[in-house]
């Protein structure tokens, strides 16, 4: 019996109203109750998606910021947490002081050129003042490009500073052409390595269910995977079986194919 299902947040497990359906979070708390840790993999911030969890607990783990922090649910604690060196952020700042910096913290506040975003907008000052604020607390940094150009040429850029980071170039509908960075020992695969080292289970005792190209390398080394039907052709292909969209309750339709 697999031991730890794993899905990703947006576009898997929140409908076309962002909203969790009853009758997953009910298919999810029968699985927990038979001993299967849930864990949910997100691009959002932390805390917003842990408010999903408030009125009806249902998750165990968080895995965000591509890795660089994984929240132990139960235990109300990290298990990883993994700042970028206040070094490399202050050398990206300078190298790429042309473009759209953004810094993520765990407080959910993010230093761009012109203003500091948190849970409300506020001017705190410039880099400087920000970065030895924050200067344990920077667990991501994103390079915005407005072309596809500007972006090949920011990845350029960072193979010739050889630092100690991992980097994803991506498209996205609303924000254009970018690049995550976050250090080098964070990854999604390296984060459900240490929830299957917590749980003293191994990858093969995992299922993922996902909608994210991010989700390759993972699927290859689990011992079962999902590729959710509004997922691209390429993770389809990677995955061991498809399923229906997060429109049609991908998760739940998981859930009762595999540990009922």
């Amino acid at each position: 019996m697999y031991k730890i299902l794993i899905s990703d947040f947006e576009d898997t497990l929140l409908d076309e109203e962002d909203a969790i359906p009853l009758s997953t979070m009910l298919s999810l708390d029968k699985i927990r109750n038979d001993g299967v840790a849930y864990a949910i993999v997100s691009r959002k911030t932390f805390k917003s998606v842990l408010d999903y969890n408030k009125d009806f607990p249902f998750m165990d783990y968080i895995i965000a910021l591509d890795g660089a922090y994984v929240y132990d649910v139960n235990k109300d604690k990290p298990l990883f947490k993994r700042n970028i060196a206040i070094s490399i952020v202050k050398k990206i700042n300078k190298v790429f002081e042309d473009y759209n910096l953004c810094f993520y913290t765990l407080d959910w506040c993010n230093y761009t050129k012109d203003k500091v975003v948190g849970d409300n907008v506020r001017k705190i000052g410039d880099f400087k003042v920000f970065s030895a604020f924050h200067k344990d607390n920077i667990l991501k940094i994103e390079i915005r490009c407005d072309k596809k150009i500007d972006q090949t040429r920011a990845l350029k850029e960072l193979d010739e500073l050889n630092l100690d980071v991992t980097y994803y170039g991506r498209n996205d509908d609303e924000k254009g052409y970018y690049i995550e960075i976050v250090m080098a020992d964070c990854c999604r695969l390296d984060a459900i390595n240490r929830i299957c080292k917590a749980r003293k289970s191994s990858l093969r005792d995992v299922v993922v269910i996902g909608s994210d190209d991010d989700n390759i390398p993972v699927f290859k080394k689990v011992g079962l995977s999902f590729a959710v039907d509004n997922a691209s052709l390429k993770l389809k292909k990677s995955a061991t079986k498809t399923t229906v969209s997060n429109y049609d309750k991908a998760v739940e339709t998981v859930i009762k194919g595999c540990f009922n």
